[in-house]
């Protein structure tokens, strides 16, 4: 990673759940209500984590350590006692949205790697972050916070990339398997297990360092004393063309670069223990990349190169407006123009046909789709919140939230490639989770609102989730200078036939009404959860010592109406919004 940045937001449960289920079916699938927080609410108890969404080791939203459902559990509570039949052909018709879910489509896995993190060492998102060791008065594991531990469960947090980034192409890990003062290998892999996330290391990528990460991942995949670990992922260097040996962007560097990855594929690619390892290969600048030029990745995966060596491909690719950059943008207080900037390139302004070109280039070479894109850096990287204080500190805002959403539904459409995705980083850095108060000594914790989108989508991700295939058709909206939809989405459907629908309205002062059509052999569905994630501003966060202004609430039962296969939905100004929909 290069320079700069961070984020905010809180969680608050629901269910408001609605009973519409298809005339023919109602009497043998009831629908499910639960008590919830009332629509509009500001945080309770919820807001710190009490239950109500699923988690990947919690899919019904239950907090029991018997199972039993919690108020507000996403499939808990008690059935109501009887179901008013309804007419599809009332629902929708009218809007100038409309949404076609192929549910019987759904065949490509998203996996849970897409919901990633890097925790670089940088800044304070370790040290001072995560980590505060083991004489803290902040309860703690090991020295690891016990509520960030619970923060990355809640968030479903599904990979950890360590110990960087740029950090880690001169991380010697031989002195730092168990340090006093930090993270060293050994707690890194217990914390990723703990959390259920995968980790992913990144290792120096010379020829001269082959043979110290063969040892690296021997000690991991092979420890008698931690037969549970399990590496599966390992990247040969971290942005070479730059902070990582400096070799440029052109064919004359990836000739360098070849010979290192040769030497590294030949001591790693033998599995170690019978476990496998999945080999990413270093790229050269996001903004090089053309699929009809010869350039770093279109010659890289050629066979004359690396092609049948690597297994996935590192990409980069940030909103990138720190102070350092020609049209630095603030993380708080930007201007209407600012926003509409930041969402557009969230989507088709750059994110997404970025990822075409990718694409299209790995089609080429390789349709089977065996070499993978690992997304290991991303977010919106904007101008400290106190740079005199820390250049890497953002305060995290609901522009980042719809940001974090949109992209996030953005590598869920090409989960046939996209494996992994690294959002920068977890704490105290750039787009975070997270922010700790160093001036408290750490003691305040604040859940950012893309922390709360993490958590939103956790249902894309569990459940044996696969990819709908969708077509929107979206309003378009102008703000920049540049017209583009205002609309953006998410569809998933897991091993219950359940379908979840995330959408992004990025309107900062309308809402915007979408018909829902699923096309599914099932006959009905009813809506068992809609949940929002916005704010008053679209630059609101949440502070240290105040109540959360950003976190999940229930989205009001009147903006929405479904039966059979329909749903309208009305999408309030700047949200984040998810609908499950269980069959009936």
């Amino acid at each position: 990673m290069r320079s700069k940045t961070r984020l905010p937001l809180a969680f608050l449960p629901l269910l408001s759940s609605i009973a519409l289920a298809g005339c023919s079916d109602t009497a043998t699938h009831p629908p499910t209500t639960t008590s919830g927080d009332a629509p509009g609410t500001a945080g309770t108890s919820n807001a710190a984590g009490a239950g109500g969404t699923p988690t990947p080791g919690n899919p019904t939203g239950s907090n029991s350590m018997e199972g039993n459902p919690t108020p507000g559990g996403i499939m808990g509570g008690t059935p109501p006692t009887g179901v008013v039949a309804c007419d599809e052909s009332a629902i929708g018709g009218t809007a100038p949205n409309t949404l076609s879910v192929d549910v019987k489509g759904a065949t490509t896995v998203i996996h849970k790697e897409i919901f990633g993190v890097l925790l670089e060492i940088l800044g304070n998102n370790i040290n001072n972050g995560i980590y505060v060791g083991t004489g803290s008065a902040i309860p703690n594991t090991r020295g690891i916070r016990n509520d960030i531990i619970e923060g990355f469960k809640e968030a479903g947090v599904g990979a950890i990339q360590w110990p960087g980034g740029c950090a880690a192409n001169n991380y010697n890990w031989q002195t730092n398997l168990n340090p006093v003062n930090t993270i060293g290998t050994d707690l890194f892999m217990d914390f990723a297990q703990s959390v259920g996330a995968e980790p992913y290391l990144v290792g120096r990528p010379q020829a001269q360092y082959a043979d110290s990460n063969r040892q690296w991942v021997e000690y991991i995949n092979n420890n008698p004393e931690h037969p549970e670990w399990n590496l599966k992922y390992f990247k040969v260097g971290n942005e070479v063309w730059g902070c990582g040996g400096n070799l440029g962007h052109d064919a004359a560097g990836l000739a360098t670069y070849e010979t290192w990855y040769n030497a590294n594929y030949e001591a790693l690619n033998p599995p170690v223990n019978g476990k496998d390892l999945l080999l990413v290969g270093a790229t050269a600048g996001i903004w090089t990349v053309n699929p009809n030029t010869d350039n770093w990745l279109t010659l890289m995966v050629k066979p004359t190169s690396l092609a049948d060596k690597i297994d996935g491909i590192e990409i980069h690719d940030y909103l990138y407006f720190p102070e350092a950059s020609n049209t630095p943008i603030p993380n708080v207080g930007f201007s209407d123009d600012q926003y509409y900037n930041i969402v557009n390139l969230a989507n088709e302004g750059q994110i997404a046909p970025r990822l075409r070109n990718i694409d299209s280039i790995l089609d080429r070479n390789d349709p089977q789709g065996r070499t993978k894109i690992f997304l290991d850096e991303w977010g919106d990287w904007l101008v400290g919140f106190n740079e005199a204080q820390d250049t890497w500190i953002q305060q995290g805002t609901v522009m980042d939230a719809l940001s974090a959403g949109i992209q996030l539904n953005v590598f869920m459409a090409h989960a046939d490639r996209v494996l992994m995705a690294g959002l920068a980083q977890s704490t105290n850095v750039i787009q975070s989770l997270f922010l700790t108060n160093t001036s408290s000594q750490g003691t305040d914790l604040v859940k950012t609102p893309t922390f709360y989108v993490f958590k939103l989508y956790v249902p894309h991700h569990v459940n044996g989730a696969t990819w709908a295939p969708n077509t929107l058709t979206s309003e378009k909206i102008t703000g920049n200078g540049q017209n583009f939809d205002v609309l953006s989405v998410g569809t998933s459907v897991d091993d219950a036939g359940g379908v979840n629908v995330s959408l992004v309205n990025v309107d900062l002062n309308n809402s915007r009404t979408v018909d829902i059509k699923l096309d599914s052999d099932w006959a009905s569905y009813g809506v068992s959860s809609a949940q929002i994630v916005t704010g008053a501003q679209k630059d609101t966060y949440n502070d240290f010592g105040q109540t959360e202004a950003v976190n999940i609430q229930p989205l009001d039962a009147a903006t929405y109406k479904a039966c059979g296969k329909s749903l309208s939905v009305t999408l309030p100004a700047k949200s984040v919004s998810m609908f499950r929909l269980d069959r009936r």
